[in-house]
């Protein structure tokens, strides 16, 4: 859920959004209210909401001075809603990259749209973040304990089985590999090595080689001439469907959608540069 705080001096008004406003079919939930803009600011601080409903005109503290100090304190969304067709204050709020200025009394149509506007974004943000942090696990992994060039006398042994099954993986990912033909090249057993891979890495073996694929299909998907089930057999499997299901299970997107991304970036990049 999307949380909202309210922060309006008129009881009734911010009485009657909460109360009225249809909160969950916007996927919304309003955590908290406040009736002044010091204790919005607090309020705000302690709840951190992803939307903020704010009027300008307020005692203690005014809704633009609330918003100026928050500015830099977390991320979220402002809607003003405001008595006053002040154009001072609309262009200080729009400054502040407030999302709308709506004024009273409040029509719930024109709301309701820019409720479901702000909500878009922040979900569009939300999944962003989601998608770079997968990202960010694949692409560092745990590999980092397993790149020494050379070993000493004190170098744990077992550590060495790992090392030399994590760059098997790196050099035979496209290939059906299995811990079983690891283990075999290692000379141990196989249920040696998968106690000692997962020791080491916290990964199992599958869990491991999956994500190395992925990321390297990450790589792969950046080039938008090379189809998706190029990229499938390139990191090793045969059956483009079940690539896109678990590249969707991993990622949070299919690799189409997430090829797609990467073009609508890059366009919308090319366009910038146009313009300047």
């Amino acid at each position: 859920m999307i949380g909202i705080v309210i922060v309006e001096d008129e009881a009734y008004i911010r009485k009657g959004m909460v109360l009225t406003t249809p909160w969950q079919e916007f996927g919304c939930e309003v955590i908290g209210e406040a009736k002044d803009g010091l204790e919005g600011y607090n309020l705000i601080k302690k709840l951190k909401p992803d939307i903020i409903i704010t009027d300008v005109s307020m005692p203690v503290m005014d809704g633009i001075e609330m918003i100026r100090k928050l500015d830099d304190e977390l991320e979220a969304e402002f809607i003003i809603i405001s008595g006053f067709n002040d154009f001072n204050y609309a262009q200080q709020a729009i400054k502040l990259g407030v999302k709308d200025y709506l004024l009273k009394p409040i029509d719930d149509e024109d709301f309701y749209f820019t409720l479901k506007k702000v909500v878009k974004v922040i979900e569009e943000r939300k999944e962003q973040i989601k998608q770079l942090e997968r990202q960010v696990l694949i692409e560092e992994g745990k590999t980092e304990l397993f790149y020494e060039e050379s070993y000493d006398n004190n170098y744990d042994g077992r550590k060495r089985y790992v090392t030399k099954a994590v760059k098997w993986i790196e050099e035979h990912y496209q290939e059906g590999i299995a811990i079983g033909e690891v283990a075999e090249a290692l000379e141990i057993s196989e249920s040696y090595l998968s106690r000692l891979f997962k020791k080491y890495t916290d990964y199992t073996f599958v869990e491991f080689l999956t994500d190395y694929r992925l990321k390297m299909a990450i790589q792969l998907l950046r080039d938008h001439t090379i189809k998706v089930y190029e990229v499938s057999e390139k990191v090793g499997y045969n059956d483009p469907k079940y690539f896109s299901i678990l590249f969707k299970k991993k990622i949070g997107v299919t690799p189409m959608e997430f090829k797609n991304n990467l073009s609508g970036e890059q366009d919308n990049k090319q366009k910038d540069e146009y313009n300047e």
